[in-house]
């Protein structure tokens, strides 16, 4: 009897098995045809069938990646998952000549099947190339292109002084007052709705998607996103972890893209993303013209708003803390240079930028030593591509591994440290290592928010050096300094797990907090 029941699983894995088998054959030959001899990327030698399937490391691939490049003394890297070729980039020399000089041949997406059953709808970063991708990027990219930015100003120094009350009077909530923000910031651009209470339960939405996004798998790399049939099949006959999970967790996305549309569409009266869109599609409508973006189309908008900027805002804020309190000695140097611009009685603006440049230096630190998402989300290849004597199929899932690139020895210099000095210009007696990049992505996938966000940290970075002392706990028994161990989240986004530290009140800047914030 017990076989009986096992039965129709067994039938089902074993005509996936021959089906699977049948097509790696055919696509030997295909390969062989279309390579026309040209070698694929180096790579580790991988097993029968499932190829690099148990070979690459399911917890931060990223570090695996960057030491296999070089072993292999290869930027580029491929690898064979069940068939499907994966090539893995290590360096920004790569990155830039495929994803950016070769942007149309690498734009499109694999289909993310997981993430399907999760809930993600219309959402630009996972959406395939085609119209609505070109829709939706002009859209998000008109709401966030550089000068755009500018006019969420007084928002983003509103919430931070907010901010800073908050870490005041209870510091031991610092990690859900930054989220708080960073939600605060994503509501009112994205649904112009305002959140009052740290206790907002918008707050406590953006906790769940983020740990939905951080622990479901990593994007077009599970076991159905290679048998995209299965997504159909129940749990009990597919033992999968990452689908069951991607079931399970399917309302904490779908509330993301559901609870803020709402509210922003019924109650807001602000001007927002969604109700610019709104009134948009309206107006076509009443002309009798077709719709540009579907209610789908702006969920999908304003989902993407809210779930990306407010997570890796947040992730990029808790590594800048977890540096401060690992080194005190650049901490004090940034606010040596704070009191000299801002001075006692007023909180830092965005007008002192120009004349703060080592707090970008610290900004742009943060963003290098910990990108929020390491390897990033997948580009797919539309046409088979040569580089540097290399094949590369068309249809190959082509990673950015940021993590290598913005610890590349070849470009910074003991890359590990936390070192915001090695910014400083030539013609200052400094090394000009030059800012990081990659941890935005590359090419017509790059992330059209990376203007914002860095806008949202330095304000909060430069407020909060401005105010407090971001110091390291200590043992209450031997009264030693506790030093937090450096542990990173694994997932599509990356941060540092939870640590200890105080946020101690600088005195005699307390005073900054009780004017409004503006030039004297």
């Amino acid at each position: 009897m017990a076989f009986l029941a096992l039965y129709p699983r067994l039938s089902t894995i074993g005509f996936l098995i021959v089906a699977f088998a049948a097509w790696r054959i055919a696509s030997f030959y295909s390969f062989k045809r279309k390579s026309k001899g040209l070698p694929l990327p180096p790579g580790p030698k991988g097993e029968p069938i499932l190829g690099h399937l148990r070979i690459i490391p399911s917890d931060n691939p990223e570090f695996y990646y960057q030491k296999l490049s070089k072993e292999l003394g290869s930027d580029v890297l491929s690898f064979n998952v069940l068939g499907q070729p994966v090539v893995v980039l290590n360096s920004v020399q790569a990155a830039t000549d495929l994803m950016d000089k070769r942007g149309a041949n690498y734009c499109d997406r694999p289909r993310f099947v997981l993430f399907e059953v999760m809930g993600w709808g219309m959402t630009l970063t996972f959406l395939r190339w085609g119209p609505k991708f070109r829709v939706h990027r002009k859209v998000l990219q008109k709401t966030f292109q550089k000068s755009s930015v500018i006019q969420y100003r007084p928002l983003q120094e509103k919430e931070t002084r907010v901010l800073l009350e908050g870490i005041i009077k209870c510091p031991e909530d610092w990690e859900r007052l930054l989220r708080r923000f960073a939600t605060a910031i994503v509501m009112g651009i994205g649904f112009g709705v305002q959140i009052n209470d740290d206790k907002d339960p918008f707050i406590q939405m953006a906790i769940d998607a983020s740990y939905a996004l951080g622990h479901g798998g990593a994007p077009a790399g599970t076991l159905v996103d290679f048998f995209p049939i299965l997504k159909g099949f129940p749990n009990w006959l597919v033992r999968d972890r990452s689908l069951k999970f991607a079931r399970d967790w399917r309302w904490a996305i779908r509330q993301i893209h559901e609870a803020p549309y709402a509210v922003g569409e019924k109650q807001s009266m602000e001007a927002s993303l969604v109700r610019t869109l709104l009134a948009e599609r309206q107006k076509k409508l009443d002309k009798g013209e077709p719709e540009e973006m579907t209610i789908e189309d702006i969920k999908g908008a304003g989902g993407a708003v809210y779930a990306a900027g407010q997570d890796t805002t947040w992730s990029t804020l808790v590594i800048f803390v977890l540096n401060m309190v690992l080194r005190p000695d650049i901490q004090e140097k940034a606010q040596v240079m704070i009191d000299a611009v801002v001075g006692p009685r007023r909180l830092p603006t965005f007008a002192d930028r120009p004349s703060l440049p080592y707090i970008d230096y610290i900004v742009q630190e943060t963003l290098r030593w910990c990108p929020v998402s390491p390897v990033g989300v997948p580009h797919r290849s539309l046409q088979d591509d040569v580089y540097n004597g290399y094949f590369i199929p068309a249809g190959s899932f082509v990673y950015a591994n940021a993590r290598a690139m913005t610890h590349d020895e070849r470009i910074y210099s003991n890359p590990d440290d936390f070192d915001p000095d090695r910014y400083i210009p030539h013609s200052e007696g400094g090394r000009g290592e030059p800012f990081p990049k990659g941890q935005f992505g590359f090419g017509r996938r790059i992330c059209v928010g990376q203007h914002l966000a860095e806008a949202s940290v330095w304000i909060v970075v430069a407020s909060l050096l401005a105010v407090v002392r971001i110091e390291r706990c200590r043992d209450p028994v031997t009264g030693q300094e506790e030093i937090p161990k450096v542990e990173l989240t694994n997932g599509l986004t990356s941060h540092p797990k939870s640590f200890k530290c105080n946020f101690v009140p600088r005195e005699d800047k307390l005073a900054a907090l009780r004017y409004s914030g503006g030039d004297e």
